[in-house]
């Protein structure tokens, strides 16, 4: 029972985490093509997963962070659904821009967080 709270509390946590950091985006660049606030936080989600992938953490911890915290706080269907809104604009160039570099930078955030994690 334990293990489902901590997972619910990250998801929570997460998802608000997640909220607040797309909308103090927005407010700050109105107008941008570039979908920021997705590509900054999956970076930033893949980053922390892969440096709590690496510690040491105890099961519960490692639950609330990884498949609670991050799972909520990283948007794979935002990722996408940002992907399709730039190809129906024939916005071409930003849609190969943003899938390379949200899966590249996602994976050199993960390898990233779990080097700091090894430290």
């Amino acid at each position: 029972m334990i293990q489902i709270f901590s997972v619910a509390l990250g998801a929570a946590l997460g998802v608000l985490g997640r909220y607040q950091i797309t909308n103090s985006i927005k407010k700050k660049w109105l107008n941008m093509i570039y979908p920021w606030p997705t590509f900054l936080i999956n970076f930033l989600g893949c980053l922390l997963l892969g440096l709590f992938y690496s510690l040491n953490l105890s099961e519960n911890v490692y639950l609330f962070l990884s498949m609670g915290f991050t799972a909520t706080f990283t948007t794979f269907s935002t990722f996408n659904l940002e992907n399709i809104e730039l190809l129906k604009s024939y916005q071409y160039r930003q849609f190969f821009k943003y899938l390379l570099a949200t899966y590249l930078l996602g994976f050199f955030g993960v390898f990233l967080g779990f080097f700091i994690g090894n430290l």
